[in-house]
């Protein structure tokens, strides 16, 4: 049995800057992956069967059908031979901005070209988009600029050597119900090109970077979900510091420097203040 580690993500910056006439939106955004994971137990069996456990244990079939569609594709257009039973023990909230479902099915799609003993090259990876958007990042993970629909990945030979913290409201945010809700003039508001500019030079300072942390989709969200803006908005009031969504939402993060003395005095604070998944994290 191979058990497979499968890293959440964060959005640092998020902005769109168009929207498509086949209705995809594009995207600029800093990815990071963020060292919460789910774990994938599979093996070899007799028959195909999947399924989930954990605290975020799934109650629809929306992973399940991604993952089984990427073993289909697998079988019917790889070569792939073999059937699997596969356990996800769902440790990342569902429906938080975090790429936990992408990030499984990435590793899924890892696990069986080893199988397959195929190459992963950038033209591979950007295939894999079809199964969704966020797949071809998972697939390397680490710090990257995130385009077009996302799967057009510049990956950095670096992490940002920050730690977070992650709240997780326990709301579950609809993410075409969020893209539904854009308007052509909400596109390009922010300066989300100063953080990759910092990035692509290698001089990243880090109060630059927290200044322009953006995500277009807090405004939808937040009238969609009026109660993750409070909780942002307390949050903020209990620690004094600049709070940001991950994705579609619903997740909320705090960025601090790797030897910032206040990161476990603001998690103690939240844990005492705020009843809800909090966790203290790093960026990996």
């Amino acid at each position: 049995m191979s058990a497979l580690k499968s890293p959440c993500k964060i959005n640092i910056s998020l902005d769109i800057t168009s929207k498509r006439e086949d209705g995809y939106h594009l995207i600029e955004s800093l990815f990071h992956t963020v060292n919460l994971y789910d774990i994938i137990n599979i093996e070899k069996s007799d028959e195909y069967n999947i399924a989930t456990s954990g605290k975020f244990a799934l109650e629809d079939s929306d992973e399940e059908n991604i993952v089984t569609k990427i073993f289909k594709y697998f079988k019917n257009n790889m070569n792939l031979n073999h059937n699997y039973n596969i356990h996800i023990e769902k440790n990342i909230p569902t429906g938080a901005g975090l790429g936990g479902g992408s990030s499984d099915a990435s590793s899924i799609i890892k696990f069986f070209l080893n199988e397959l003993n195929i190459d992963i090259n950038d033209d591979l990876i950007e295939s894999f988009s079809k199964f969704g958007a966020d797949i071809p990042f998972f697939i390397r993970g680490g710090c990257a600029w995130v385009s077009g629909i996302g799967e057009k990945i510049k990956n950095y030979d670096f992490i940002l050597p920050y730690n977070i913290i992650l709240i997780y409201p326990n709301i579950h945010v609809s993410t075409k119900l969020a893209y539904s809700r854009f308007k052509i003039d909400d596109f390009n508001k922010s300066d989300i090109f100063s953080i990759k500019n910092m990035l692509d030079n290698k001089d990243i300072n880090f109060e630059k970077i927290v200044s322009n942390t953006y995500n277009i989709f807090e405004k939808n969200v937040f009238d969609l979900e009026k109660r993750i803006e409070e909780i942002k908005i307390k949050i903020e009031n209990i620690i004094h510091k600049k709070v940001s969504m991950s994705g579609s939402g619903s997740s909320l993060f705090i960025l601090y420097e790797y030897d910032d003395e206040n990161l476990e005095k603001d998690f103690q604070k939240l844990k005492s203040n705020i009843d809800m998944d909090i966790y203290k994290l790093n960026l990996i």
